[in-house]
């Protein structure tokens, strides 16, 4: 008989789980149920290995307590088959013989532990007690870890998992920085990351045998300055910090935060930065467009207009350190006043430029007036895809995990492969990688088109009140000809909205 206290001790405890109880004996299976219903919310019993395996397929529980002796299916190969679905499943198996063998094999199983029948009333309380504590600590063990994985993937400092040189894992921020899609790709990077560590006085790189690894591991928890190029070629001041794990030998945790905007690489090595300021100064553009104009060389001028891409042929015809002058036909002209900006781009240019500071424009002599120009990697020629900004007949849902996302989606921009929204907040544990479905509903005459897809979250940066996140998605058949359709009516839509757009100055 258990004491009252103890049956409420227990039941605090074990309610939130559900027990699935295996015993052939009819009778004493009926007896020991009605103590159990006592303890758990939730019992399922069983008379046999066969019922008892089809009872956990269906429900889960996180206890199960078996006889072993049973028909059709003894209680340890049923014990084997549970632990193949659910490894993390506490399984207790009662005998009445006090066997070596048996229990040697309930042992290789995994089960949690064997109570010898008759059950004594005391040691099935305190077996069960224990086995409430370790899965009470393995569920916070899990929320830990599974924060502990958000945070790691979403501070804003970049973030490594090292096993000596090796990285195991990198956490988003650092993905984007080095401009790769997976940890595969950072991998074969970082095999010469000390070459990424950029001569600066005071810093860390590798100089007269100085290897950088060697300094850091041997120098567990200290700072250290680094300089590192990103991938649009400007260069970072970070601090470095290495620390190793406890308990897992070779492994260590590399952070990186950059620091450059507070400006103190000129305080270490004030030459340096005046070399990387003149490799980057609006001189070395003024260069190329002087070039450019005396030579007559063939210039591109680029915009984008809601995504749609604008072209044209250009031609510097003057130039001097106040402003530059550049002639384009009028539709071009148009598109800059809209962006404010330009793009240039020629054979003869090693990078593409882009021009702001525009300073008047002069439609009737097809000209522009800008001041301001420097290099930069990207450019509207290098889209994969293109890309526009819907109109308001385009509406999406988005499903994660099951549930509908309620708060309100704003369209950005899609492509055939890919949609850019904007949310307000972000769903718990929505991260990059993470499988969502899209439900994009198109309504236009005649009828609606509705096309439902499954994506992956590829990328998501965060603004000051809101969210953009880039799904990616790979449609086949009717779908992609239904969003080639959209995007071609788009863009026409948009060719005659640019047009009715033209004159007016």
């Amino acid at each position: 008989m258990v004491e009252p206290g103890v049956l409420k001790q227990l039941r605090s405890i074990l309610q939130p789980y559900v027990l699935l109880y295996v015993e052939d004996n009819k009778m004493l299976n009926t007896q020991v149920t009605i103590l159990f219903k006592k303890i758990f919310e939730t019992v399922y019993t069983a008379y046999d290995g066969e019922e008892g395996l089809l009872l956990f397929k269906e429900h889960h529980p996180s206890i199960v307590i078996t006889d072993i002796e049973m028909p059709k299916m003894d209680g340890l190969a049923m014990s084997k088959a549970i632990m193949k679905i659910d490894p993390e499943v506490k399984i207790i198996v009662t005998t009445a013989h006090d066997d070596a063998n048996l229990l040697h094999q309930a042992i290789r199983i995994g089960v949690f532990d064997y109570l010898i029948k008759p059950m004594r009333v005391e040691m099935l309380a305190k077996t069960l007690a224990r086995c409430a504590h370790v899965l009470k600590e393995e569920l916070h063990r899990k929320i830990f870890n599974a924060n502990l994985h958000s945070i790691f993937n979403y501070q804003n400092s970049l973030t490594l998992l090292l096993q000596g040189q090796n990285v195991v894992m990198a956490n988003q921020p650092c993905l984007e920085f080095f401009a790769v899609e997976s940890v595969e790709m950072l991998r074969k990077n970082f095999v010469s990351f000390g070459s990424m560590l950029l001569k600066h006085n005071g810093f860390l790189y590798n100089h007269d045998g100085y290897e950088w690894f060697n300094e850091i591991s041997t120098n567990l928890g200290k700072l250290y300055n680094v300089k590192i190029a990103a991938s649009d070629g400007d260069h970072h001041h970070f601090i470095l910090r290495y620390q190793s794990i406890p308990d897992r030998e070779g492994y260590g945790v590399l952070t990186l935060n950059d620091v450059t905007e507070l400006g103190l690489l000129k305080l270490y090595d004030a030459n340096a930065v005046e070399q990387e300021r003149l490799l980057q100064d609006e001189k070395m553009v003024y260069g190329l467009l002087e070039m450019a104009m005396l030579n007559g060389a063939k210039i591109r001028a680029h915009n984008l207009y809601k995504g749609l891409s604008i072209t044209n042929d250009a031609l510097i015809t003057s130039l001097n350190h106040q402003e530059a002058t550049l002639q384009t036909p009028y539709v071009q002209l148009k598109a800059m006043q809209l962006e404010e900006e330009f793009y240039l781009t020629s054979e003869l240019f090693p990078v593409t430029i882009l021009c702001t500071g525009i300073i008047r424009i002069d439609f009737d002599e097809q000209r522009v007036y800008f001041n301001h120009y420097r290099m930069v990697q990207t450019s509207p020629t290098r889209r994969a895809a293109i890309r526009v900004i819907p109109d308001s007949s385009l509406t999406i849902t988005l499903l994660y995990e099951g549930h509908k996302y309620d708060a309100e989606i704003i369209v950005m921009d899609i492509s055939i492969n890919a949609v850019r929204l904007q949310l307000p907040s972000l769903p718990a544990g929505f991260e990059p990688k993470q499988s969502v479905v899209l439900d994009m509903v198109f309504a236009t005459p005649p009828r609606p088109t509705i096309i439902n897809s499954s994506a992956e979250v590829f990328r998501i940066k965060e603004n000051q009140r809101s969210y953009e996140v880039v799904c990616k998605y790979d449609l086949h058949g009717q779908a992609q000809k239904n969003i080639i359709d959209y995007i071609a009516k788009q863009q026409m839509v948009l060719i005659r909205e640019f047009k009715g757009m033209q004159y007016e100055k």
